[in-house]
């Protein structure tokens, strides 16, 4: 596993303050990433070139091998996330928050990822089906929006999720979301991954990574706020839709609900084995 990387001592390029949280924030969730057996590391990079192409960019990625879905290994991009404290307001809280709901959506990544590979290497049934393991996995999103897509109100719930996550209001039928997925990511169904990981956060009482922007998408005014007031407003509008949704989208899809069991109980083990090593640990005298 690639060995964990520390923050450079802060400079006079970037806030002290952002510098302190996001370290603090990859610290707080080491305990975890070691757990989940996948590697971390830091990018310094300006650019980033994806299907040829230069393109900004993001906060943090988790990045796998193409085909097996081996080498699990989460990004954090240092400068979008140093430049995010100024469109947070340079507040402590806000900032702490959007820091480490990034992290957790990363990880809840690697965790779909990790499950499915892991699904795939021990069957022998599906190994014969599908060429490789990333193969099963694109099958597997295509599925749950094929079984989500069954009902109106599930098309709507699965497109105000795009609409949250692809920060486009215009996504307001299904073959507009495909279009987006295959236009942004080369194929449909990538945007199930992030509706899965909206889930979890909402299903284990957290902040969606959407919802923890919070002020900062009045910067932009990306979407028409109407009776909102405020950007802000009106994702925690959409994400309080998605909220009472879940039942509803858990009973449409038994692909989806099985991906949620075994995301969640991965969670849960990894949260008992970090807590276990916490309090196991020795106490040092204070005065040594």
């Amino acid at each position: 596993m690639p060995s964990l990387l520390e923050l450079p001592k802060p400079t006079a390029t970037a806030d002290f303050a952002a510098k302190k949280i996001l370290s603090s924030e990859i610290s707080r969730a080491k305990p975890s990433i070691r757990a989940l057996r996948i590697g971390f590391s830091i990018s310094y990079a300006r650019n980033r070139v994806r299907s040829g192409k230069p393109r900004k960019p993001p906060y943090f990625a988790c990045c796998y091998n193409v085909g097996d879905l081996g080498e699990v290994n989460i990004v954090a991009f240092y400068h979008p996330l140093i430049a995010d404290w100024d469109l947070m307001e340079k507040e402590d809280d806000a900032y702490r928050m959007r820091v480490r709901a990034g992290i957790r959506e990363e990880m809840i990544h690697a965790i779909q990822v990790t499950t499915v590979k892991e699904r795939y290497d021990r069957s022998t049934e599906l190994r014969s089906r599908f060429e490789t393991a990333e193969v099963y996995y694109e099958y597997l999103l295509g599925k749950i929006i094929d079984e989500l897509a069954t009902t109106p109100e599930g098309q709507a719930v699965v497109c105000t999720a795009a609409q949250l996550y692809y920060e486009d209001w215009s996504i307001t039928t299904i073959r507009a979301l495909k279009e987006t997925d295959r236009k942004l990511h080369g194929r449909d169904g990538y945007l199930v991954s992030e509706l899965i990981r909206q889930l979890v956060q909402i299903r284990f009482g957290e902040l969606t990574s959407e919802e923890a922007k919070g002020k900062a998408w009045d910067r932009r005014r990306l979407f028409n706020t109407a009776k909102f007031g405020t950007t802000e407003n009106l994702l925690r509008f959409m994400a309080g839709t998605l909220r009472q949704a879940v039942p509803k989208l858990i009973g449409l899809s038994p692909t989806l609900a099985e991906a949620l069991a075994e995301i969640e109980r991965t969670i849960q083990k990894i949260e008992k084995i970090v807590a276990y090593t916490h309090f196991s640990r020795p106490v040092r005298n204070a005065y040594l």
